[in-house]
């Protein structure tokens, strides 16, 4: 960097973007922006300056209004009559060419670096629709007719022109079921941070949880892919991104786990504690038991779309226990289980 573009100080370039620079000040902002190092300080700063200033817009000084300042101020001194010689006046001519080229370079610079700093800080907010959800389960009906049920907790987004040609999504954090609409012409995608997974048409289970996503495929084919590695997973498969890629699979579901999209619960000699796991999954209520040894008890029963409370009295009944309910809070009582 040039000696004139590193005594540019940070204070300068934020009094550049905020209109209080000199026009002496700005020219020599704009005449530092021909240097790549500079660029990027530069780019820097404006990012930083936007961010905490939202509601202002960066205040450009064209070349020529500077000059015209400049000038202005030179027509206000007492002029002295100094002899020029004619290789002077032409060294001078070619350094103000010089330096014309280089304003008019930063300049053009300038211009495209406001431009992308625009759409990375505009862009994405204003084409974008955010589903958040905090205590309750949603459904999402996308326009391609699929169906997203989002979990508790959980961030999922879409582009606002998505339609049965464009099909994307985003799960930014949290917990979705998706049951998406078949079209082999145009695949459905959901971008992750951890990894991305395409599917024609099918239903399954996304997890974010940190540095991995968990996909659990009920019905159809899923692939999973990171930058690294890619597989796919049909029915009844789990598989499991790790942030560092690597992918791996194993050849069981809990399909309990989506219990709260499907309202569907399979228990094949399920011990209690897991019952009851799932079940304060899928319905907002807490479910205790009287004693810990009712943990030990197993169940087997199918339930479909059933309330809360209709499921736990069947339940209690076929393991001679009782029920009770206070405020959203459920007791099983009775004997327990070796």
């Amino acid at each position: 960097m040039k000696e004139n573009e590193s005594a540019i100080t940070d204070e300068l370039i934020v009094r550049y973007l905020a209109g209080e620079a000199s026009p002496e000040e700005a020219m020599a902002v704009q005449d530092a922006l021909t240097d790549l190092k500079f660029q990027s300080r530069f780019a820097a700063l404006q990012s930083t300056w936007a961010a905490t200033h939202p509601g202002k817009t960066t205040h450009q000084v064209y070349a020529a209004e500077a000059w015209l300042a400049i000038e202005d101020r030179l027509t206000r001194r007492p002029l002295q009559k100094v002899k020029t010689s004619p290789e002077e006046k032409k060294s001078r001519a070619l350094r103000f060419s010089h330096r014309a080229f280089r304003i008019a370079a930063s300049l053009l610079l300038l211009a495209i670096a406001g431009v992308v700093l625009y759409n990375m800080l505009t862009s994405p907010d204003e084409a974008l629709t955010y589903v958040t959800t905090q205590g309750k389960v949603q459904h999402v009906d996308l326009p391609d007719q699929s169906v997203a049920t989002v979990f508790r907790n959980s961030k999922l987004s879409y582009a606002a022109d998505f339609n049965s040609h464009h099909r994307e999504v985003s799960l930014l954090e949290g917990e979705v079921f998706f049951n998406v609409t078949h079209d082999r012409k145009h695949p459905f995608i959901i971008h992750t941070a951890v990894a991305d997974i395409k599917v024609i048409g099918t239903a399954f289970n996304v997890t974010l949880n940190g540095d991995a996503v968990e996909v659990s495929v009920k019905e159809g084919k899923v692939q999973v892919y990171t930058k690294t590695d890619s597989t796919f997973l049909e029915a009844g498969v789990t598989g499991v991104a790790q942030k560092a890629g690597l992918i791996q699979t194993q050849d069981s579901v809990n399909s309990n786990a989506w219990g709260y999209a499907t309202h569907r619960f399979v228990f094949k000699d399920t011990p209690l504690r897991e019952v009851i796991r799932d079940l304060e999954k899928a319905y907002p209520y807490t479910i205790n038991v009287s004693d810990q040894a009712i943990n030990n008890c197993r169940l087997t029963a199918t339930f479909e779309n059933d309330s809360a409370e209709n499921l736990l009295n069947l339940m209690a009944e076929s393991l001679n226990l009782s029920v009770t309910s206070s405020g959203g809070v459920y007791t099983l009582e009775g004997e327990g289980c070796p």
